[in-house]
């Protein structure tokens, strides 16, 4: 019998996430890698929130401003990430939801 342990169970829910529920085949662009650098970022958890810079995830994807924008407006639009503050020019803090108990749509 396995047991799950901490890193099995963040390894699952980003599978569960990508795979299972079809979001790799609906993220465009560049968008998995800021996604990627997100959860990273979490430590690889889920059902949290994690704060971070425009300029980190500019550096741990390699892509520029515009790039990681447009990742982040798409992420936010298919529900993997929300934006929990609004200032403009500030460290921004995201959360990451869990996977969804349905199929993605």
């Amino acid at each position: 019998m396995a047991v799950a342990t901490a890193e099995t169970t963040r390894a699952d829910w980003v599978s569960t996430m990508l795979f299972d529920r079809g979001y790799l085949a609906r993220i465009r662009g560049e968008g998995i890698k800021v996604y990627l650098a997100i959860i990273e970022a979490a430590d690889g958890r889920s059902d949290c929130s994690v704060t971070i810079s425009l300029n980190r995830l500019m550096s741990r994807t390699g892509l520029s401003c515009p790039a990681v924008l447009d990742g982040l407006g798409r992420l936010e639009a298919l529900g993997l990430v929300v934006s929990t503050t609004r200032q403009r020019g500030k460290v921004k803090t995201y959360y990451i939801p869990g996977p969804p108990d349905g199929p993605a749509d």
